[in-house]
């Protein structure tokens, strides 16, 4: 009940109308700024132009509300609960949607979309702020194989469990997100030397070469890292991107499971 309150826009607009100074409705209103009343005549006036929800099974609240507002404008009882709720079902549904449009739906990390939206935001902070971002591109040594030979289940389970450990070794504030396939990206922003970038790397390096148990199989791959810099090595995200992408093949080439920075 308290998400609505924070999150309801309609509330945040009218705010909420008890008769009772004790109500919880009130009292959770005062806790988060939002506007309260115990005097329906004082609300209605504070609040117009607006249309009144009587949520309350009170006929009296709603002849009181349509002598002040017009019958036209009143939704009282059990018309006012189904509204209710069919807008909050639709407000849930929204944000189901939104999860699904930005969020991979194997690994639940932030798909290519939403990379790229927190990529351009961060490079923005960063250039107000004088800051320097990190990205990483990421992909898995010898998962084609795992893939072929133990199956899809085996090759999503191990995604999903890269995902865990990739996530594992970067703080709160950075982001990783699955682009497609095997390949991973992070975002290290407010970083100011490879001192800071270095131990990252090389702990997502061994996190990913420990050997995978999945559905009661060994599985063994390692991780082929590209790095680049924000500004020094670009100042847009596309061209970060493509520019990290190559440093990956180059970590690749040299051996695999490591790291190598754009300017190596």
């Amino acid at each position: 009940m308290v998400e609505l309150f924070l999150d309801d826009p309609l509330i945040k607009i009218v705010g909420i109308v008890d008769a009772n100074p004790q109500a919880p409705a009130l009292t959770i209103a005062k806790k988060h700024g939002i506007r309260d009343f115990t005097n329906l005549a004082e609300a209605i006036e504070a609040s117009r132009p607006c249309l009144a929800f009587n949520l309350a099974d009170d006929e009296s609240v709603t002849a009181f509300a349509e002598s002040r507002l017009g019958k036209e404008n009143i939704i009282g009882g059990f018309q006012a609960r189904f509204l209710w709720n069919l807008l909050t079902r639709l407000k849930h549904t929204n944000e189901q949607i939104t999860q699904l449009a930005h969020h991979d739906n194997l690994t639940a990390l932030p798909n290519r979309i939403l990379f790229y939206d927190r990529l351009n935001q961060e490079i923005k902070k960063a250039r107000r702020n004088k800051d320097s971002i990190a990205v990483f591109f990421l992909d898995l040594d010898g998962f084609k194989i795992i893939n072929d030979t133990l199956g899809h289940d085996v090759g999503d389970a191990l995604l999903r469990e890269t995902a865990k450990r990739i996530v594992a070794c970067v703080r709160d504030s950075d982001t990783v997100a699955r682009i497609g396939g095997d390949e991973f990206t992070v975002i290290l922003p407010n970083v100011k030397t490879r001192n800071n970038i270095n131990p990252v790397a090389e702990r997502i390096v061994e996190a990913i070469a420990t050997p995978f148990m999945l559905n009661g199989k060994n599985c063994h791959v390692t991780a082929s890292i590209g790095i680049a810099l924000y500004p020094s090595n670009g100042g847009m995200a596309e061209q970060l991107v493509k520019i990290v992408d190559a440093a990956m093949y180059l970590a690749k080439n040299s051996g695999k499971n490591c790291y190598h920075f754009v300017s190596d």
